[in-house]
């Protein structure tokens, strides 16, 4: 009986060093599994890649990272560090829009493109964007355009904002937020804004103020 006794205990002895056994150093046990679905499909370094849309090559794009989820219910692609996006022309393949960032995050099922961070955009007119973060919408080719937002012309005419809708359908900008304008030898300040791509052609709904380029009363948003 006294023997049984002895050889219970030792079974449950290794019992409990096995058990102890199947944990690393730091108590995670051995048999933790990973949800595969959250992590990349895909992981890319230093890419220079062409990308096309209904069988027509339509962005170039330029990135140090590219981490791709395709396995999740929202497939996305993740550039955590900056991103160079080039929009081609359907048949030249000239150079149409340009833009880079910090970082951005594009879902291939909404096709909606969150980008933050020293964003620059340069359209195909010669006009240049600078803004702290934005959303495009690819279907309906609209852009969000948000904090700190500049935009200049190719002649120089200029707008600062906080907030800007550049609809590429209607080749439009507006904004319901307040505006300063600079453009012919006068700085415009108002409340909401239409304008074409090129700002020669412009509205200002409710006008706060319009004086000369140098008066310094009216700070930029800088």
């Amino acid at each position: 009986m006294k023997q049984s006794r002895y050889y219970f205990i030792i079974a449950i002895l290794i019992v409990i060093l096995i058990a102890s056994g199947c944990k690393d150093d730091g108590g995670i046990a051995a048999n933790t599994q990973i949800d595969a679905s959250k992590l990349p499909t895909m992981v890319s370094h230093n890419v220079q890649t062409l990308l096309s849309d209904s069988g027509m090559t339509r962005y170039r794009i330029t990135t140090k990272t590219w981490l791709a989820y395709e396995q999740q219910e929202n497939p996305h692609w993740v550039f955590p560090d900056g991103l160079i996006a080039e929009e081609l022309d359907k048949q030249s393949f000239d150079v149409k829009m340009s833009m880079q960032c910090d970082s951005a995050h594009y879902d291939r099922t909404t096709r909606m493109l969150n980008i933050t961070g020293n964003i620059t955009i340069h359209d195909k007119d010669g006009g240049e964007i600078t803004c702290d973060s934005a959303y495009y919408d690819e279907e309906k080719a609209l852009w969000s355009l948000n904090s700190m937002v500049t935009i200049t012309s190719k002649d120089g005419s200029k707008i600062e904002t906080n907030q800007m809708y550049w609809d590429r359908k209607a080749n439009k900008y507006y904004s319901d937020s307040f505006i300063r304008m600079q453009a012919q030898e006068k700085v415009l300040e108002g409340y909401g804004y239409e304008s074409n791509e090129k700002l020669t052609t412009y509205k200002v709904n409710r006008v706060q103020a319009i004086v000369p380029v140098n008066d310094t009363r009216f700070p930029t948003f800088n």
